[in-house]
């Protein structure tokens, strides 16, 4: 009779642990449908960029593979070390599971913000004539990471670069000023 209480209650502790994680699983799925998946680095333990193996999802994940599998095993009349010992494992695989695919899509993220270094190289066109020998900025359009953006730029060139005229940037002054060249009609630089 010990016996029976004492696997009854081991079976409601695996079902608890199972049920509790199945609850935040569903509540966590539920908030990122809204977006409000991770407010404020909510989601992570770890003190990096939110791609550690520990954080509340793979917890979720280890704590709800391990509590089902242990249900599983003990209504198929496993011992409890062994249902134990299971479901620590398969608790582990999905720890390990749940952060590989969350680092994976973390990495296909895209932060949004543009590089200047990728407009080297890239023709544009002048927007707000740029004066000559860098005495003065002036505006250039040009398409960048897929965005056709306006930027300040200066000039080495002997005259200065009028509205609509071509031009390939050859460099960066600084961290928002491009430096251009004049592009004649067949694409030869001046």
């Amino acid at each position: 009779m010990v016996e029976l209480v004492e696997s009854i209650s081991v079976v409601l502790i695996f079902y608890s642990v199972a049920i509790l994680a199945s609850l935040v699983l569903i509540i966590q799925i539920g908030l990122a449908l809204f977006g409000f998946d991770d407010i404020d680095g909510a989601g992570d333990l770890d003190a990096g960029d939110g791609l550690g193996f520990v954080s509340l999802r793979s917890l979720v994940g280890f704590f709800g593979g391990f509590g089902w599998t242990g249900v599983i095993m003990l209504e198929n009349d496993a011992s409890l070390p062994a249902a134990t010992g299971a479901a620590v494992v398969v608790g582990f695989l999905f720890m390990l599971l749940i952060a590989s695919v969350m680092r994976l899509l973390y990495s296909l993220g895209e932060s949004g913000t543009i590089d200047l270094n990728n407009a080297v190289g890239e023709t544009g066109t002048v927007y707000i004539t740029v004066p000559a020998r860098r005495s003065g900025p002036g505006q250039v359009r040009v398409m960048v990471q897929g965005r056709l953006k306006i930027f300040s730029a200066l000039t080495t060139a002997g005259a200065p670069i009028p509205a609509e005229r071509r031009v390939l940037v050859t460099g960066l002054v600084d961290s928002g000023t491009l430096l251009v060249e004049p592009v004649d009609p067949t694409g030869e630089e001046n």
